[in-house]
């Protein structure tokens, strides 16, 4: 074996290890965050609509951020972008802490810091994705995504325990300082990340000169048509944006509604029933990372319609009288099993985009994708949280569920599979 290969195949070893590290502690520290801002939220004010605006607030500011920073990232350093990013992520954290320990927790300067964050969170993930064939050997990609999809659910699995009990001992603030510590370390792994340079098309002298706006309107029109000339990806992204504005949004509010604010769970009960749930993800990572899957959208196909139907069934302790231990039991089996289905949904995708986007087009499709598929999340997050508020479950879930199997059976039909097939298939043997 040639020194060079030697020497390569060390520093993927070396950012498999830092990268994953990376995800683990980032991942904790982020539920730990979200569980205390969620059942604090819940807990006090008794609103699903107040908690379906913080959600709202992050999904506005992935859709103004995305198409913009999509285009830094496929010109710039990633690794430069990230660090900096996760920097001001940092930041966002310690003005937040001050603000409560000097003036206590105020509902609208929360939505303030998540606003922040909202421009900061999204684009550091989106860049991550954009990089992963620059950290990784890119036909391990589909088994790196299951190993971090396992490190990411195994938290999921034990960071919601973890972060109930916690919450019955100690204050917000100490949970948002734990979350801080643990981004802090996050930043200082990825220093260490090795990025492999790809090929981009020479910068031309007017892109310097280029006013920034013109600039990234261009190159999101460049990224828009790339995907236009691509039948799949283009179906991809109206997949995602319908499914969520009805899915994604539903599913973003009502656990904790039910489990809180219907049924009055402590903490360490919704620590419990989000444990449960994550032991599904971790069980479908884990097929996934040992499985080859030939043709990804299949899969996606199936897991859709599984979800719709299983969807429909998450509400029925609010109008089955059972005590509280039946009501933990059925309703983690439920989210044990859409959490299983949904990693079948997001790996599978995830692994053909990673494979059939061009390198240097990856930061603005990514972008474009996130963007466009969120566009109308915070519209169908707030009707939700508002229909919540009025205690309309059952209808709601119904009808979510009617509409997700209809677009997955129209936009991913027989013909759209075959052809990802042969798509997927010809890049795996480039």
């Amino acid at each position: 074996m040639e020194p060079a290969s030697i020497c390569k195949r060390c520093y993927i070893m070396r950012n498999i290890f830092i990268y994953f590290a990376s995800v683990l502690v980032l991942t904790t520290g982020g539920l730990i965050y979200n569980f205390a801002i969620s059942y604090y939220i819940l807990d006090v004010t008794k609103s699903p609509l107040l908690f379906s605006i913080n959600t709202v607030i992050m999904s506005v500011g992935t859709i103004i951020s995305l198409p913009i920073m999509g285009t830094f990232i496929d010109k710039y350093n990633r690794k430069s972008i990230i660090i900096f990013l996760e920097g001001l992520s940092c930041l966002s954290l310690i003005l937040l802490l001050t603000y409560i320990y000097i003036y206590g927790f105020n509902i609208y300067f929360l939505f303030f810091i998540t606003a922040i964050r909202s421009f900061i969170v999204p684009v550091v993930s989106n860049a991550f994705d954009a990089s992963l064939t620059q950290l990784f050997n890119e036909d391990k990609i589909q088994n790196i995504l299951g190993q971090v999809g396992t490190i990411r659910t195994t938290v999921f699995l034990l960071g919601p325990l973890i972060a109930g009990v916690i919450y019955g001992f100690v204050t917000l603030e100490t949970m948002i300082l734990i979350f801080l510590i643990l981004q802090f370390i996050s930043l200082l792994l990825n220093f260490f990340l090795v990025f492999d340079e790809y090929e981009t098309n020479p910068i031309k002298e007017h892109e310097d000169k280029e006013n920034i706006i013109k600039y990234v309107v261009r190159k999101n029109k460049e990224a828009f048509k790339y995907i236009e000339k691509n039948d799949v990806l283009w179906r991809i992204i109206l997949l995602a944006m319908i499914i969520n504005s009805v899915g994604a949004a539903s599913f973003s509010v009502l656990p904790d509604t039910i489990m809180i604010k219907e049924l009055s769970f402590d903490p360490y009960y919704v620590g419990i029933a989000s444990s449960i749930m994550g032991l599904g993800s971790l069980l479908a990572t884990l097929v996934l990372s040992r499985l080859k899957l030939n043709n990804p959208l299949k899969a996606m196909k199936i897991a859709f319609l599984v979800l719709a139907i299983v969807m429909t069934t998450f509400t029925l302790p609010v109008y089955v009288n059972m005590n509280n231990i039946y009501s933990l039991v059925y309703l983690s089996l439920i989210g044990l099993t859409m959490a299983f289905t949904f990693q079948f949904v997001s790996i599978p995708m995830m692994s053909y985009m990673q494979k059939s986007i061009d390198n240097q087009f990856k930061g603005r499709v990514f972008s474009l994708l996130n963007t466009l598929g969120n566009v109308l999340l915070p519209i169908g997050t707030l009707i939700f949280g508002a229909l919540y508020e009025m205690k309309i479950y059952f209808s709601a879930n119904l009808f979510s569920s009617i509409i997700v199997i209809i677009v997955a059976s129209l936009l991913l039909n027989n013909s759209v599979i075959r052809k990802s097939k042969t798509i997927y298939n010809n890049k795996i043997q480039l």
